[in-house]
């Protein structure tokens, strides 16, 4: 193996751990982009939680209100029936039932007032919110076009590299490649490991001296005894 593919290699090799660099990068992007839309969605889901709420009390009032007029047209029919009552019997009765409709007015009055309370608050929370909803929205929607914007240029790195690596492959017999890949495929990431102070960096295991000497001889890539790497002694 001349040294022109050597360095064919090593340049096949910087290119497929940028490679693999890019890929992971990249496909952390869309998971990122999902917690955003998540955390987008809550903010959301809060805001019109407290919507929802204060249509709640505001038909919870009318309802009150409505239950109000009801006892009112109920007393005004009891006190015109007092005109009319013969019985001292059923003049009290009737007078009871105004007073219990009375004292239900006087409670739902007092439940009205609470819930007044209760919008008038919530629209106070309801205006803030909205105001850090749309700041927060707008925020969010800044870093998933950025990460957007990343990730459509990792891509067009990730094809450039491809490029790269199919062009530099020209210069390599289809052989050498495919030695390349096996060991690749076994080893997941250094194909090529430069030996430094006799040791493959690698394994990190020590090179038996026969193949150290036979390494610092010759232009050729040897493979490590014990994991497989080609081997590479760069002159200091």
């Amino acid at each position: 193996m001349d040294s022109n593919t050597v360095s064919n290699l090593l340049k096949l090799q910087e290119i497929d751990i940028n490679i693999e660099k890019i890929k992971s990068e990249s496909e952390k992007i869309p998971s990122e982009i999902k917690k955003i839309e998540e955390r987008k969605e809550k903010i959301i889901r809060e805001y019109e939680g407290k919507l929802h709420k204060k249509r709640e009390l505001e038909v919870q009032k009318k309802e009150k209100e409505l239950d109000i007029q009801s006892l009112k047209d109920r007393i005004n029919k009891v006190e015109n029936a007092l005109n009319k009552v013969k019985s001292n019997e059923e003049y009290k009765a009737l007078l009871r039932e105004k007073a219990t409709a009375e004292e239900s007015i006087i409670h739902l009055e007092d439940e009205i007032i609470q819930i007044m309370e209760d919008i008038e608050n919530l629209t106070q929370e309801i205006e803030n919110l909205k105001q850090s909803k749309e700041e927060k929205l707008k925020t969010l929607d800044n870093e998933i076009s950025y990460l957007k914007s990343k990730e459509s240029k990792l891509n067009q790195e990730l094809g450039n590299l491809h490029i790269e690596k199919e062009n530099i492959s020209k210069n390599l017999k289809p052989q050498e490649i495919a030695q390349y890949e096996n060991i690749k495929k076994r080893v997941k990431n250094k194909v090529i490991a430069i030996v430094d102070d006799q040791v493959c960096t690698g394994c990190f295991m020590v090179i038996p001296p026969k193949v150290y000497t036979e390494l610092l001889k010759s232009e050729k890539l040897l493979t490590c005894p014990n994991c497989g790497r080609y081997l590479y002694y760069e002159a200091k």
